[in-house]
């Protein structure tokens, strides 16, 4: 039980310790915060520097020169996160050697432990970015690191097993954008240098030879490996402004022929060509605004998810530029999220849910966002 306990500690530690987020789909390899509160349909409409990675061709919309100069930091957590974490902490802060009696009692809190994570899987994550974005030029350095680790009772081999994966995307994003002579259409070009990883790690939970693989120190490096590649995006959007009322349509290509990654990580080593489409909708005043949207994302199916995954749809309310509060569709799942602008700070707060399975369901992580901004 002992060992087991040091597998488990070795994962959770490496899970909070490696600059190792979701496991890339069609998905942008940045989204914004506020941007996923609205269903992540961000092709018509995207904040700060989301503008970058959702659709270049978003920088030429909207009055003056520059469009957000500054840095966002934010943190992730599902519900469950914050009491397993807490057990983690505790059992890390023992130490020593085990008698016989502690021995006893550190394997019914193994199992307790164990058992808790079966029910209750576990997701954290932090981001960052740094980014200045004008009306035809934008570059952001950014950062996003989630681990996710769950129990299943029947891993691959019919035993119970603990699984770690982790998306860990980090680089840089160069945008440029234009409007065309037909005013009301604007394009626009991204790119990208990555520094990416996926780790994937099962521990059976029974199996003493998983355990001492997982001690070894070269496995531990491997957890550390990142493969890089340059990549590039492409977009279009079509402005139909009028006097309280703007329709937009958009198209994307991200990864344009596919981005090779190469390195020592296993995955990944290629980011696949993705064309998505979204419509919006703005009904606004002279300083409020309603923006729906409706994304549709991998036209081409070339991650070949099912349709739940594909279509992001939204609605941001904003007021007076000063508050900002959004809902949507996100993975088959709703999703919410607010933003208050305090001149050079803006703190923003979202709720959305990842499914990692194949239906609604199947295994999804409820996710509570947190994000500091400083900037204008």
């Amino acid at each position: 039980m002992r060992r087991r306990w040091q597998i488990l500690g070795l994962v959770f530690g490496l899970a909070g310790a490696t600059p190792a987020v979701a496991r890339k789909t069609n998905q942008a390899v940045y989204e914004d915060p506020f941007d996923l509160g609205a269903g992540g349909a961000s092709l018509t409409r995207a904040s700060k520097d989301g503008r970058i990675f959702a659709n270049p061709a978003l920088m030429p919309q909207g009055g003056g020169l520059f469009r957000w100069l500054g840095s966002t930091i934010s943190v992730l957590a599902n519900k469950e996160s914050v009491g397993t974490a807490q057990s983690i902490f505790k059992k890390a802060q023992g130490g020593g050697e085990a008698t016989e009696a502690t021995e006893a009692e550190q394997a019914a809190e193994t199992q307790a432990f164990i058992d808790k994570v079966f029910k209750d899987p576990v997701r954290v994550g932090w981001g960052f970015s740094l980014a200045l974005v004008t009306s035809n030029f934008g570059v952001s350095v950014f950062s996003r690191f989630e681990p996710d680790i769950r129990a299943r009772a029947y891993g691959p081999t019919g035993l119970p097993e603990v699984r770690f994966e982790a998306e860990s995307y980090h680089g840089v994003g160069v945008g440029t954008a234009l409007r065309t002579p037909w005013k009301a259409l604007s394009v626009g070009v991204t790119g990208k240098y990555l520094y990416a990883a996926e780790p994937t790690i099962s521990v059976e939970i029974t199996d003493t030879e998983s355990i001492a693989a997982f001690q070894n120190q070269d496995l531990v490096q491997d957890l550390t490996s990142h493969n890089t590649g340059v990549g590039i995006d492409a977009g279009a959007v079509l402005l139909l402004q009028g006097h309280h009322v703007d329709f937009s349509v958009a198209a994307k290509v991200d990864d344009l022929g596919s981005t090779s990654l190469k390195g020592a990580a296993e995955s990944p080593t290629e980011f696949k060509q993705v064309q998505s489409a979204g419509v919006g909708l703005t009904l606004h005043t002279g300083s409020d605004a309603i923006h729906m949207a409706v994304d549709y994302r991998d036209i081409g199916n070339s991650y070949g998810e099912e349709l739940f995954k594909k279509v992001y749809a939204g609605t941001k309310v904003l007021i007076r530029t000063y508050v900002g509060v959004s809902a949507g569709y996100y993975n088959g799942y709703p999703s919410y999220g607010a933003e208050i602008d305090l001149i050079l700070v803006r703190l923003a707060g979202t709720a959305y849910t990842r499914e990692l399975g194949d239906h609604p369901g199947a295994d999804p992580r409820r996710l509570y966002m947190f994000s500091l901004s400083a900037g204008f």
